[in-house]
């Protein structure tokens, strides 16, 4: 996982030509100014899903990862918690199977807090990379502020 400032997303180019795609996208367009929903970008290789909500308590988040897509996890406004460890973590317990159509397991959804050695930082206006090995808990309140996010799907280029 990679975490920043979108100002310094730049950084990260060269590492695939999806990513890349995402990154000129997000670099040259204005953001808050996307509709609620999906943005397709370049078909199923990169699209963007804008959100604005209110975050959710701990006990009501869980864990996810993906098997096709890496996230790009963008606060545009507010703060979140995000909580992050790696797939081998043997504390994880799955408690959805992987579903194809929407290309996630899910992990701990019963209790979060209990995996253990994940770590836990507050996103505001900033960016979470995460790859497919990175196991991740998105979505959970800093404060009871509203957050506007988008979350990018960059295809692996396998």
């Amino acid at each position: 996982m990679i975490v920043g400032k979108l100002v310094d997303l730049y950084r990260y180019k060269g590492i695939a030509h999806n990513i890349d795609t995402a990154i000129d996208y997000l670099l040259s367009h204005d953001l808050m100014a996307l509709p609620k929903g999906k943005t397709v970008v370049d078909g199923d290789n990169v699209y963007i899903n804008r959100d604005t909500y209110v975050a959710r308590p701990l006990n009501e988040c869980f864990f996810e990862n993906h098997e096709n897509y890496i996230d790009i996890q963008i606060v545009l406004k507010g703060k979140e918690i995000i909580g992050y460890t790696h797939i081998t973590n043997p504390s994880l317990k799955v408690t959805t199977e992987y579903n194809d159509v929407k290309d996630v397991t899910k992990y701990n959804g019963d209790d979060p807090s209990k995996v253990e050695g994940a770590v836990y930082f507050t996103l505001e206006e900033g960016f979470a990379l995460v790859y497919t090995e990175d196991v991740h808990l998105a979505k959970c309140k800093a404060d009871d502020e509203i957050v506007e996010k988008v979350v990018v799907k960059v295809k692996i280029e396998k």
